[in-house]
């Protein structure tokens, strides 16, 4: 009976070696103090590439694939004090790339359950942060761009089929924030000034937002549940506020304008087929439109 039990955990312990097979690691290191990890070590990570290069002090980057087959991470890092984290588990042909210059830049990608999907950080300057989470999914980009300092910025892709959502920030600490689920949506945020916060939430079909932010202290939130929706915010100034919601039946379309300062709009839709347009130049108007 033992030698019967022996043979057996070796047939195993083979097995599971044979799963793991195919995967390739390579780590480019030159500079002070730098720490790169490769981890590949789970029995059935099969096909996988990692890719880490780093140059000047004290970078860190970890790599790690697990349950994972036929994906690939790059992590690219110069300066001083930058992390990046990679994880890809229980997924099928995910592509994640970091990319971080400058000083104490920290950038997270996670693809859990998704097969398909594209995650993308990269970051110029100081003190940015940026995270990508894609769950359940598949068939979904996601790009964070930071150029400045001090930016936040954070894309969840949570059970989405084929959307893409996509971050620029550039001057200095902006906020961003982009949340996904449902199919075929595209939500785009793009900030330059300083301080300014911008959120976009999206469920249902093939709904459509873009925040364009510039100056100082602008605040934009868009919500898109149902399907088919249009929203626009662009502000231009200093301290501006902008909401748009979007429900109902779907087919809306919301455009709001604002140039000047501490101006307000909100728009809300919930029946089929609703336009609203806002448009605000100066200091302190207030706008209303529910449908």
């Amino acid at each position: 009976m033992k030698p019967t039990l022996v043979l057996t955990a070796a047939l195993l312990t083979a097995s599971t070696a044979t799963l793991a097979e195919e995967n390739s690691s390579i780590i480019y290191q030159n500079g002070v103090s730098n720490t790169a990890t490769a981890d590949q070590s789970d029995a059935y990570a099969h096909g996988n590439v990692i890719v880490q290069e780093q140059s000047d002090v004290h970078n860190n980057a970890i790599a790690v694939q697990s349950y994972e087959f036929q994906s690939h991470i790059y992590q690219t890092q110069s300066g001083s004090l930058n992390d990046a984290y990679a994880l890809q588990s229980g997924g099928y042909h995910n592509v994640s790339r970091i990319q971080q210059s400058g000083y104490g830049n920290n950038a997270t990608t996670f693809q859990l359950q998704t097969q398909y999907s594209e995650s993308v950080i990269r970051q110029n300057g100081s003190h940015n942060h940026a995270e990508i989470y894609q769950l359940a999914g598949s068939g979904n980009i996601a790009v964070i761009q930071q150029t400045g300092s001090v930016h936040d910025a954070h894309i969840g892709q949570y059970a989405s089929i084929d959307s893409e959502a996509y971050i620029y920030q550039s001057g200095t600490g902006n906020y961003a924030n982009i949340l996904q689920g449902g199919s075929g949506n595209i939500a785009n945020i793009y900030q330059s000034g300083s301080m300014h916060t911008a959120s976009i939430k999206q469920g249902g079909v093939h709904n459509e937002a873009d925040i364009i932010q510039s100056g100082y202290g602008n605040d934009a939130y868009i919500t898109q549940v149902s399907w088919y929706n249009h929203a626009v915010i662009n502000q231009d100034g200093i301290h501006n506020r902008a909401d748009i919601l979007q429900y109902g039946g779907g087919g809306h379309t919301a455009l709001v304008t604002q140039v000047g300062s501490m101006n307000k709009a909100w728009v809300s839709q919930y029946g089929i087929s609703e336009t609203a347009v806002i448009h605000q130049v100066g200091s302190g108007n207030t706008a209303i439109i529910s449908q």
